[in-house]
């Protein structure tokens, strides 16, 4: 009988061997497909394609829109297709200091915004502003896209925003509707609409005009009733806003070079693999010359389409420019000192 229970026990135990060494398989089994399906996961995962959301207030033939259809062509071809862009114009996001604040809080992950608003939130880019900083494009492009540029840039990150590069607005010129102007004396007594920023009121000040900050939706109709005699601005504003229409005389100045910065959220962007990383920023420089490219070419058929609508206008090589730089120095005398050596660098590029 005790022999009975032993073969009977041992029968047991070589079953329940069986049996867990059974269910082990099983547990590496399943593990192992986990395992696959996870890794499957992860790489059909990293093939989707990341949409970003871009704002900007241009319209749909602006040198703007423009530049970022050819920025999402290129960063579509140098990605292999897994990043585009998805283009909100038109001011439908807003206006540009709105989305500015949309890129820094993440519910907008990209943005193309000039310079001026920028300013609010890395203020040493205000210096952009000063009149008469550049002495052509050149000079413009070469602080853009070299030091000065990418330490400007970088201090966005103290506001949660990643700045991939400049792009350009162009140069600002000044119109009128009384006279022709070729010298400071041309502008004594005459009313200027200027934007909100005290360096521009400055600028206009000191060329012997009144300044009055106007909302660019309200210029048009402030020229009709005789509130302002002028502005300024470029060529692209001026024609694609029909100013031509309420104003006759315009003269090419360059008192004012604007740009614009494409940026992104931080998080967003440091949320992104490293290459495509790499690609927004590489491809974001590239397209920089591309867009300004676009632009300068714009401004011609602009300017032209201008002279075809009456307005009469005076060449930079007609221009007291001389007088006019000497006259805004007390602007560099008040406000210059707000940003450290940067004006003297700039002035240093070569």
């Amino acid at each position: 009988m005790k022999r009975k229970k032993s073969y009977l026990l041992a029968a047991l135990t070589l079953v329940a061997s069986l049996s867990l060494a059974a269910c082990g398989s099983n547990a590496s089994s399943s593990s192992n497909n986990a395992d696959t399906a996870k890794s499957e996961g992860q790489e059909q995962a990293s093939g989707e394609v990341i949409t970003l959301n871009v704002g900007l207030i241009s319209a749909p033939d602006h040198s703007f829109t423009l530049g970022l259809k050819e920025y999402d062509r290129a960063l579509q071809e140098a990605t292999n297709g897994r990043v585009r862009l998805e283009l909100f114009g038109d001011g439908q996001l807003g206006g540009e200091r709105e989305m500015t604040e949309q890129v820094q809080l993440g519910t907008l992950d990209m943005a193309l915004i000039t310079s001026a608003p920028v300013g609010n939130f890395a203020p040493n880019i205000s210096v952009l502003e000063m009149p008469f900083l550049f002495r052509d494009l050149d000079h413009a492009y070469k602080t853009l896209d070299g030091e000065i540029g990418q330490e400007l840039l970088g201090e966005l990150e103290d506001s949660g925003i990643k700045g991939i590069a400049f792009w350009e607005n162009g140069l600002r010129h000044i119109s009128n509707n009384k006279k022709p102007i070729h010298s400071p004396e041309d502008m004594k007594g005459m009313k200027m609409r200027t934007i909100e920023s005290d360096i521009v009121v400055e600028t206009i000040k000191a060329l012997g005009a009144d300044a009055t900050p106007i909302a660019f939706p309200e210029v048009y109709s402030a020229f009709q009733q005789g509130v302002v005699d002028g502005f300024d601005s470029s060529y692209g504003v001026f024609e694609s806003s029909k100013m031509y229409e309420v104003q006759k005389h315009y003269t090419e100045l360059g008192i004012f070079y604007y740009s614009a910065v494409l940026m992104m959220n931080k998080e967003k962007f440091d949320s992104l693999p490293a290459d495509i990383q790499e690609a927004i920023v590489k491809v974001g420089r590239e397209t920089a010359a591309k867009q300004r490219q676009i632009n300068q070419d714009m401004e011609a058929k602009q300017r032209a389409n201008m002279e075809a609508n009456g307005v009469q206008i005076v060449n930079y090589d007609k221009v007291d420019v001389d007088a006019f730089r000497k006259a805004v120095e007390p602007v560099y005398a008040k406000i210059g000192p707000r940003f450290g050596d940067y004006v003297e660098r700039i002035r240093a590029v070569q």
